[in-house]
Order: C-alpha cells, then structure tokens, then sequence
C-alpha cells in the first residue's frame, strides 16, 4: 500500500488562481488608461451639438420664435448628421406650416378690407423669401379662398368700368400669380379674357352690322394697343368680324356680276379684304388668312367679269367645247395682259365662255347650261383663240413655235413616195428641218409635207416582214424610243428599229392646222 505524498493546504488553489489572475488585471488597468480616439470624440460632439439644436429648434417652434427656430435648424443643417437630416425636414416642415397660418391671418385681414394687392405682395414677399413650398403650400391653402374672392371682386369692378388693361395687368403682376398659383391665375384670366371679348365685341357690333368693316378693325386693333385684350385676342375677334363679314361680301360680289358698277365693287370688296387682313386667295388650311373658298370664288368671278368688260368680251350663247392646239399658256382670268398662272397639255379640252377677237374665256370643266354670271366662277383663264381648234389634236403637228425637237413623218428620200421619221432640228420661215433619224442627214420641208411622229399602239407603219414595207401595226414603243414593237399583217410580231419603219400618207391622222 502506498502511503500518501505531502499534503497540500487548503488554500493553495486559491492563491494559484490569483497568481495567475494578477497579469491580467494589470493589462486592463492600461488598458483604459489609454488616450481617446480624437476623430470619434469630435464625432460625438458634433452629433450632441446638432442634437442640441434640434431640441432647442423645437422648443422654440412651440413658442412661436419662428426665427430663432429657423436660425437653429439651420444651424443643424450646417452640421450635416445624415441621422438627423429627416428629423430636421420634419421639424422644419412643421415650422413652415406654423408661420403660414400666422402670415396667411395678417394677409386675410388686408382681403377682408378687398387690398388685395396688399395682401398679394405681403405674402408673395415672404414666399418668396423662404423659397419654401411647403410654406407657399400651406399659405395658399389658407387663403385660397378669400384670395379668389378678392381677386374676382377687383377684376369685376375694373371690368364693369371698362378698365379692362388694369384687370390683365392685376392677374398677370407677380405678386398674384405667387398667391392664386399658377392654375388659380390661368382660370381667372380664362375668365376674363372671355368677358373682356364680349364687351368689346359688343363695342363693334353695330359696325359689324352696318359692314363697317374698318371702324371695326381699327377699334380692335385700339384694344389691343391699349392692352385691353392681347394680340391673340384681337385675332380671335378679327376672326368673328371676318365670319360676319365673308358672306355678306360674297353676296356683294355676286349682285355685282352683269351689273353696272362692277369694278367699282370690286374696288370695295378688295379693301375690305385687305383691312381684314385677309389673303388673296382660297383658303387652304383653317385659321390661316387665306379668303373663305365661298367668297374667294366669287371675288374671282366678279374681277373676271370686270376684265371681260374692260376687253369687250361676247359671252357666247353656249359654252363651246376646244381643244388646246400645243402647249397653251392661260393668263389669269382678272388679267388676261398678266403672267401665265398656269398652261394646258397638248390636245386639253376645255370650255369657251366668251371671246373677244384675239383671246377666249375658258373653263376646264363643262358650265353646261349655267348662265354667264354662274360660268365665271369656273374660269380658269385665257388662252389665244388661235391657239385653239375645233377637235382633238393630239396628232397634229404641233405649232411652229413648238415644232423643235418633234418626231415626224416626212418624205425624206427623194424619188421615194413612202414616209420617213424625222426630228425637226430648226424652223426657217416656211421650211422646217428634218434630221433624218437612219442617219442624221437634215433635209428641208415645207411643213405641209410633214405629219406627227406620235406611234400610239394601233397606227399602221410598213415593215420587215415575210418581204420590205409589208404592212403592220405598233403595239408599242418601249421607253427608249429606237425600237417599236410590231405586227405584221400575217400575225408575227418583232420589234423594228425606228429608222427602218416607214409609212403611207393615208397611214396616219391628217396634218391639222
């Protein structure tokens, strides 16, 4: 058995345990004997310092030191706490809100004794100022109302005493469009504007009823120079003058038709359309300032009656269907000495209403039985009555002044009786000349030889075909213009140069003029 070591005292784990513990305390104890952190400390006092103003904003909103309050906050703001920027929003918010009823009480005293103006600058002032929405927000809410009132009472009574620039001026000026806001100012100057057309309409209104068509312009044009109504206005109530006046003056314009007189209404028809400020011609998109197509229409038949007087024109009995020989141009049915307006295609049928010994009054649609003063507002002007032939002639030979640069037929080859094509390269008195298309060789003709070169499908041509100058007919001449599709009498078709084909004089259309 073995006997027991040394026995150890009670206490000995004890003092093993705070030997061991002592190092440890030691190290803490320097520990916290360390110097602070000085970014963090400067940290903290800057969240206690915004802290502090925020507390103190706050007691100061309550008693109701709105500028100290104001002071702290931004104070606050300044110091830039990202925790405290919403908490500072709110505050200030409420702040704004606060003062606006104070502001908005002090205001609706002054729309209580109708300053309103008064009332409009003390608070337009201190918006402002602040440049706060939430402040003109809650100002606004607060008057709106007795605002409005205000304002409608002094825009009556400048209205009914006819000061209707000073009512504009009052709801344009600053001051009231800050406090009504913009919507509040626009509907009220909506308002306005649409009483202030009334009223002075009523002023022209006995003009407009007695075609006092320049008393009535000039009266609006006073307005607008006065700032009674703005320029938008004034063309608004031009329009209605133009709206009373088209009818009436096309109505004038058709009475004076056939009647005595007649140039001197169109005299007056035509400043009327000038003060009006109307253009001279139709109408072509709505609002511009082109004439109403209804009275654009009969303007222009009255100043073609006009001209037809002036030039001694028979108006014929019947309108007389002709067709355009060549190129035509027409003058303008007012000015038949005037400038082309436009010219009629080769061979365009139209409608003759009147001549005299040189020229003719035409329309490009059939008047049918509709009398003179009725067939004018058809005219589409006039044209050289030699210029004009009794058929279609569309196979003519075009006139001498035209006829450089045709196709042609002509006898081109001496001792040959069949025709050639050609192009005329020149025009010498009585001879045309003719380059032969086979090879370009000029032979001079007098023009009574030569016929049209136009190949229409169905005209008869001699060929190539089982044997030379064998009959045939053009089916076509494709857009190059050296070749022409034909058929031959046998049924063959082929296509043939230009230069090979030739023809007989009973072959074509005859010559025309």
């Amino acid at each position: 058995m073995r006997s027991p070591g040394p026995r150890i005292p009670s206490s000995a784990p004890l003092l093993l345990i705070a030997a061991l513990a002592a190092p440890a305390g030691c190290a803490a104890e320097a520990a916290a004997r360390r110097e602070p952190d000085p970014a963090l400390q400067a940290e903290l006092r800057r969240i206690d310092e915004s802290r502090g103003h925020i507390d103190d904003a706050s007691r100061a909103v309550s008693g109701r030191r709105y500028a100290d309050a104001r002071a702290l906050l931004d104070r606050a703001s300044a110091l830039g706490v990202d925790a405290h920027r919403y908490e500072i929003g709110e505050l200030r918010e409420k702040l704004d809100r606060r003062e606006a009823k104070l502001w908005a009480n002090e205001a609706a005293e002054l729309l209580e004794q109708g300053d309103c103006e008064a009332a409009f600058r003390l608070l337009s002032a201190r918006i402002a100022e602040l440049g706060s929405e939430a402040f003109a927000r809650e100002a606004r809410r607060l008057v709106g109302r007795a605002a409005v009132a205000c304002a409608s009472a002094q825009v009556d009574a400048a209205t009914i005493a006819g000061r209707f620039a000073e009512a504009r001026a009052f709801l344009a000026a600053a001051p009231t469009r800050t406090v009504l806001g913009a919507a509040g100012a626009e509907r009220l100057t909506a308002e306005l504007d649409a009483t202030i057309a009334e009223a002075l309409y009523g002023q022209i209104e006995a003009d407009v009823a007695a075609a006092r068509w320049a008393a009535a312009v000039e009266a609006i044009e006073a307005a607008v120079a006065r700032g009674d109504a703005p320029e938008e206005q004034g063309r608004a109530l031009v329009g209605r003058v133009r709206e009373a006046a088209a009818p009436r003056l096309a109505e004038l314009a058709g009475k004076a038709i056939g009647a005595r007189g007649a140039a001197a209404t169109l005299e007056r028809i035509d400043a009327a359309i000038a003060r009006l400020g109307w253009e001279p011609a139709a109408a072509a998109l709505p609002g511009s300032n082109a004439l109403p197509e209804p009275l654009a229409r009969r303007r222009a038949a009255l100043a073609a009656w006009v001209e037809a007087v002036r030039l001694q024109m028979k108006p014929m009995k019947r309108p007389s269907m002709r067709w355009s020989h060549g190129t035509v141009a027409v003058a303008p049915p007012s000015d038949a000495d005037g400038p082309p307006a436009r010219s009629l295609a080769p061979s365009t049928a139209v409608w003759v209403i009147g001549q005299t010994k040189q020229r003719a009054l035409v329309t490009a649609v059939d008047p049918g039985t509709a009398v003179l003063t009725r067939a004018l507002d058809a005219a589409i002007g006039w044209v050289p009555l030699p210029r004009l032939a009794p058929e279609p002639t569309l196979d003519w030979l075009p006139p001498d002044d035209q006829l450089k640069g045709a196709r042609v037929w002509g006898p081109l080859r001496e001792g040959q009786p069949t025709l050639e094509l050609g192009v005329v390269s020149e025009v010498r008195g009585a001879d045309v000349i003719v380059r032969r298309l086979a090879d370009d060789a000029e032979i001079p003709l007098p023009r009574r030889q030569l016929r049209s070169g136009r190949l229409a499908p169905g005209t008869r041509v001699l060929a190539l075909c089982e044997a030379e100058n064998q009959p045939a007919t053009i089916v076509e001449v494709p857009p190059t213009g050296r070749v022409a599709r034909i058929q031959c009498d046998g049924g063959t078709q082929k296509e043939e140069p230009l230069a090979s084909l030739r023809a007989r004089p009973d072959f074509l259309p005859r010559r025309g003029r």
